[in-house]
């Protein structure tokens, strides 16, 4: 019986559609080393679908260390949690927090960049099942998200 739900399961996955992500033609992974430079250190400030259809705006702060704080208005919530670079990815794995309750999440976004353009860069958020469009990211150095999340934390007691 094992046996046969084992088969089942591996049938499953490989009749699985693959990912509609698709580089753009001349474009490839941007390196982790070079992902982790951009990032590290710094507040990453970009628009999501909420379940509801609305964009809203997301921030992380992306520490050095590897740790990472989030803060949404929509809600309004908080996160916690760490981040990591690899080849053409962006990753979090956190727990958000808010007046709703809490929650685990992680995400990724794929990044590339332009070969002949280098400054050109494309991102794809793989959770969206989105593909990849040219995107210029919102950084800002330092932290501005802790002072939002200890303005939240003091309201949600």
């Amino acid at each position: 019986m094992k046996a046969l739900i084992l088969a089942a399961l591996i049938m499953g996955i490989a009749t699985l559609p693959a990912r509609s992500e698709t580089m753009p033609k001349g474009a490839e992974p941007i390196p982790s080393s070079d992902i982790s430079s951009m990032f590290g250190g710094k507040t990453y400030t970009f628009k999501e679908k909420a379940k509801n259809g609305k964009a809203v705006s997301i921030s992380w702060f992306l520490g050095s260390d590897s740790k990472m704080l989030g803060y949404t208005g929509n809600g309004p919530s908080y996160a916690v949690g760490t981040w990591k670079a690899s080849d053409g990815k962006l990753c979090v794995s956190n727990r958000w927090k808010g007046s709703w309750g809490e929650s685990a999440s992680s995400d990724c976004q794929l990044w590339a960049r332009d070969k002949k353009n280098p400054k050109k860069l494309y991102r794809a958020e793989i959770s969206k099942g989105g593909d990849y469009a040219a995107y210029k990211p919102n950084l800002n150095a330092g932290d501005s998200v802790s002072k939002k999340i200890d303005t939240l934390k003091t309201k949600l007691k």
